[in-house]
């Protein structure tokens, strides 16, 4: 059975026996990676630190083709994000990126630029000193445009007619014009913001009044996947919705 190596980042973990545990993980190559980590729910077991929810990974694990659950062989921290761990709400908030990344990741699919994005918002995330909102509507903002959902701004997504800086928002897909049905308006505040977070790859841009932003992303995000967000559930009954 053929070893492969990585770097990865582990997205979450569950308890599959008395000792062991799946883990899933984000890796450059393979995309969504789950394995059976052996004896990591054991005493003592050097594992169980290592695995850890958002860690950074070299991975080292025994892959057969066509079979669901890899089994890891080695695996050494890279990264255990101490500054995000240690402080609540970085954390909490984190887990919405984290979901995020898990969702629209893909099994077997080689997604660089989306663990690109991943990687890179967490090392943000780490040293920002803002409000820990813009930077969570940052990182999922370009985990979504990576992954192919990236909000249209520029042109009503109905329609397809040029938008005012005032206009509305689809959560189907994005800005919409005057004469189109949307979910809510945008102040002009809103739209720069939006533009503002799509527009900087590389790092969170610094901005004002997130709060109005962070609940249209958190509905567009749940819209756009598909499915319900059990971290967004969370940072409701911690910080309000």
């Amino acid at each position: 059975m053929p070893q492969e190596r990585t770097e990865a980042v582990v997205l979450r973990g569950v308890d599959f026996s008395e000792s062991s545990r799946i883990v899933t993980f984000l890796s450059p190559e393979r995309g969504r990676l789950a394995c059976m980590a052996k004896g990591a729910r054991r005493p003592k077991s050097p594992l169980s630190a290592v695995l850890d929810t958002m860690n950074r990974v070299e991975l080292v694990y025994y892959w057969k083709e066509g079979r669901g659950v890899q089994v890891v062989g080695e695996v050494a921290l890279l990264d255990g994000f101490g500054l995000i761990k240690g402080h609540l709400e970085k954390a909490a908030f984190a887990s919405f990126a984290l979901e995020v990344a898990g969702k629209v990741a893909h099994e077997n699919e080689p997604s660089r630029a989306l663990y690109a994005a991943l990687v890179r918002g967490l090392n943000g995330l780490a040293v920002w000193a803002g409000d820990v909102r813009a930077h969570v509507c940052w990182q999922v903002v370009q985990l979504l445009c990576v992954a192919g959902y990236e909000p249209a701004l520029d042109v009503c997504v109905n329609c397809g007619s040029a938008v005012s800086e005032t206009p509305g928002f689809s959560y189907a897909g994005g800005a919409t014009c005057g004469a189109c049905p949307a979910d809510r308006r945008l102040t002009s505040e809103d739209y720069a913001c939006l533009r503002a977070l799509i527009e900087n790859r590389e790092a969170c841009p610094s901005l004002r009044q997130v709060g109005s932003v962070y609940s249209l992303l958190r509905h567009y995000a749940t819209r756009q996947l598909e499915t319900d967000l059990s971290s967004v559930r969370v940072l409701d009954e911690m910080f309000g919705g």
